[in-house]
């Protein structure tokens, strides 16, 4: 199979699970929607998952009725796309990242997805309405990349150098 094809049928894979993601909320548009992008990030680099963020975040807002406004979910997804580019780049697609790495990549995508995204909505929403949102999106974020770090971890190794070959 053409590695181009591949690579469409594992991102399409990964997109479907971002929906099904999408519909375990925590809170409106809050959910299990990143986990996806995440993992499409640390295996087949940061192009794929920041089309795989932005795409989650926005079907997760649709879902949930566009509860901040269409115009702010696209600020929050490409606030999404940013976070990714930060992971991807320190994963560099390696099939075994040095444990530091690991976290250096899990630290940047937690600040990114949490306090910096937050930070984005304070001139818009004012500090009160912000805070609210801190605990649901760090318990979202940090299941998020637990998850991805799990479903890394048992991957076969084979099927990572696989992907990291496309």
């Amino acid at each position: 199979m053409h590695s181009r094809l591949r690579k469409l049928i594992i991102l399409s894979f990964l997109i479907a699970l971002s929906v099904i993601g999408a519909n375990i909320k925590i809170l409106g548009s809050i959910a299990f929607d990143s986990f996806p992008a995440f993992i499409g990030t640390a295996l087949l680099g940061p192009l794929f998952g920041m089309c795989l963020a932005f795409a989650g975040h926005m079907v997760s807002a649709y879902l949930a009725g566009f509860p901040l406004s269409l115009p702010i979910h696209l600020l929050i997804g490409i606030m999404m796309v940013i976070t990714m580019w930060a992971y991807g780049t320190i994963r560099k697609r390696e099939i075994k990242p040095s444990i530091s790495k690991i976290a250096l990549s899990n630290l940047i995508a937690f600040i990114g997805n949490v306090p910096l995204s937050l930070a984005v909505l304070i001139p818009i929403f004012g500090l009160q309405g912000v805070i609210p949102l801190f605990l649901p999106l760090t318990i979202a974020t940090c299941a998020n990349l637990f998850i991805t770090e799990f479903v890394f971890a048992a991957l076969p190794v084979n099927y990572k150098t696989k992907l990291a070959s496309l």
